[in-house]
């Protein structure tokens, strides 16, 4: 099939872009105060970056065959073939003129006959299909369309999982109920499913995030509210998808790291450059205008990652402007971030888990204390959480070093929480402990905990006890306890990466990442770790472990595994575990329970996001 491009102002649905020619009408329902604030978000050279990655994107989508992706999912009984059909359908029709798209339609009612479920992966796309393209929608089509706003597959809407299942599910059906003009058989679902939207809004902006900054849910999650942003009829509904946007792009622009999603994760774990699904999407809002880059980058995502991709290239929405600076780190730097998060579905459980981002020019370290002991291996996130994680800029772009650092009860990369893991983190500075307890043992908790690197860096310097890597723009110095310290490379479970390991029922370790700028070369390393002292004297009978750091802070960390993390100080301030802020960082922060989210920006100034949630109060007299 031969394509032509439908420019991006045929996509745009920015109602501020009034001389753009629309592919839907311009929404009649949008606030002046929304255009107002929408306009300050984005300017020509934006609009033009954006056009530019989202057609390589769309075109790249494009070239898939969609007979034969219909017979692979029917001769291997995929459940969810919604997910892989779906989303280059949508690159297929932006790009091929009304009259020759009924080949792309007959594809949709072939697999609307055969598996005709309403189901998160699918509700994503499909709703966003059909408004873009209502216009020249078959009449079977637009009957099968209009089928699932009654019973009985209506019902389907309601359907549960976790937390970006219901995103996808309950906002999808939202912007179909609210947008679409289709009789709504039950209209109690408007109702519902705008309350969970808004108890979502509330959590964020009170406690956080239950899947917590997922570089692999996060594009799905997102996808779904720009659906309800985008396609809703009612203002108050969008003006809700947009603040939930809003606060999900900030921790995004936060944390990202030169096209990886630096720090802590509920689920996921990146180790790409412009790889995963929540970069990908990241990619369309804030990614390299220069043509030759944006050809390279289409060519090494994978499709699941253009799938996620397309849902933002076909978006009107544009993050807060004060977000673009954060997002590409051009902000002055370093910076240190620390962050509480709560529990996955309670809605009052905060401070759960606590993080600690620190990000130069060269590279961002993040690691997450999980509390207590859990050995859960299904029905559980806990094989998906990412406890320490190292991005080291490449500075040509291309790929960014990883490295990981804990126990390998769920994997030998050493990530997922392994029961035990105990970390603590200053700046570029960090200590772990695993201290085995008898239960441990029992639960086949392995005697070891690994430090992961890409195979590529090779063996480390050896500078006394201390392992030194020299690893792009950064020196990665490492000291290891334990009955034995090996080095296996490669790792044979994974042979792209090494591992330094450090084998015991009890082990421990210092980290230190040193940036080449400062420290030129190996003797000025070995200077500068000559200056830090180490104590470890009661590290084998009481696990404490005392650093100091190269930049002179005292980290003591002791494992005791009687408490829920130990004993955590930082220049003798023990570290509390209640009423931490969600956020706190020089440039965005967020109280505990204050409904208040801040970006501040040095050119730009202050952007703020507040709610002000109903809260149950009384006042009895004396």
């Amino acid at each position: 099939m031969n394509y032509r491009w439908l420019s991006l102002s045929l996509l745009l649905l920015l109602p501020a872009l009034g001389g753009c020619e629309q592919l839907r009408a311009r929404s009649p329902v949008a606030t002046a105060e929304m255009v107002l604030t929408e306009a300050r978000r984005t300017n020509e050279a934006i609009e033009r970056g954006v056009a530019a990655r989202s057609l390589a994107v769309r075109e790249a989508l494009a070239d898939e065959d969609l007979r034969e992706l219909d017979q692979w999912w029917r001769t291997r009984e995929i459940d969810d073939p919604h997910k892989y059909l779906l989303p280059p359908m949508l690159a297929q029709l932006s790009l091929t003129p009304r009259e020759h798209q009924g080949p792309i339609w007959d594809v949709w009612l072939r697999v609307e006959a055969d598996k005709p479920q309403l189901y998160h992966f699918r509700s994503l796309y499909d709703v966003r299909i059909f408004f873009l393209f209502r216009e020249s929608l078959p009449e079977a089509v637009e009957e099968a369309y209009g089928s699932m706003l009654q019973p009985p597959r209506i019902f389907e809407w309601g359907q549960g999982g976790t937390e970006n299942h219901l995103w996808q599910q309950y906002i999808s059906a939202l912007a179909m109920m609210d947008g679409s003009g289709f009789p709504v058989s039950h209209p109690h679902f408007l109702a519902t499913h705008e309350a969970w939207l808004r108890a979502e809004l509330t959590k964020y902006l009170t406690i956080g995030q239950g899947e917590f900054h997922s570089s692999t849910y996060y594009g799905y999650s997102i996808g779904a509210l720009l659906n309800l942003y985008d396609f809703a009829e009612t203002p108050e509904r969008r003006q809700l998808a947009r603040a939930v946007l809003d606060w999900l792009s900030t921790q995004i622009a936060l944390r990202l790291s030169w096209g990886t999603a630096g720090g802590a994760e509920s689920r996921g774990f990146d180790r790409h450059t412009w790889g995963s699904g929540l970069t990908a999407l990241a990619w369309i809002w804030w990614g390299e205008d220069n043509p030759q880059e944006i050809e390279r980058i289409v060519g090494q995502m994978q499709p699941q990652e253009s799938r996620l991709a397309i849902l933002a290239a076909t978006s009107g929405y544009r993050p807060p402007a004060q977000l673009r600076s954060l997002a590409q780190k051009t902000i002055p730097l370093p910076f240190q971030l620390r962050a509480s998060h709560p529990s996955y579905y309670s809605y009052h459980q905060d401070n759960q888990f606590w993080e600690t981002f620190y990000v130069t020019p060269d590279y961002s370290l993040g690691t997450l204390q999980v509390p207590g002991r859990d050995y859960r291996v299904e029905g559980t996130i806990n094989a998906q959480y990412a406890t320490y994680k190292l991005v080291v800029r490449d500075p040509e772009g291309q790929e960014n070093a990883v490295i990981s650092l804990g126990g390998t009860y769920h994997s030998p990369l050493a990530t997922g929480q392994s029961p035990g893991d105990r970390y603590l983190q200053e700046k570029g500075a960090s200590l772990y402990q695993l201290r085995l307890t008898p239960e441990d043992e029992a639960a086949g908790v392995p005697q070891q905990s690994n430090l992961v690197i890409p195979k590529d860096y090779g063996e480390p310097h050896q500078v006394g006890d201390w392992y030194v890597w020299e690893i792009e723009g950064v020196w990665l110095c490492a000291w290891a306890w334990g009955d034995e310290i090996r080095l296996e490379l490669p790792l044979e479970e994974a042979e792209d990466h090494l591992a330094l390991v450090a084998q015991g029922n009890h082990t421990a370790w210092i980290t230190e990442v040193l940036s080449r700028s400062e420290y030129e070369t190996l003797e000025e390393v070995e200077a500068a770790l000559a200056r830090t002292q180490i104590n470890d004297e009661n590290l084998q009978a009481l696990g404490q472990l005392i650093y100091t750091s190269v930049e002179g802070d005292r980290l003591e960390l002791i494992a005791d595994a009687r408490l829920r993390v130990g004993i955590r100080r930082i220049n003798g301030v023990e570290q509390s575990l209640m009423d931490n802020p969600v956020l706190e960082s020089p440039y965005v922060n967020q109280p505990l329970w204050s409904g208040r989210l801040t970006v501040e920006d040095p050119q730009l100034g202050t952007w703020e996001l507040q709610l002000k949630p109903g809260q149950p109060r009384w006042s009895d007299p004396d």
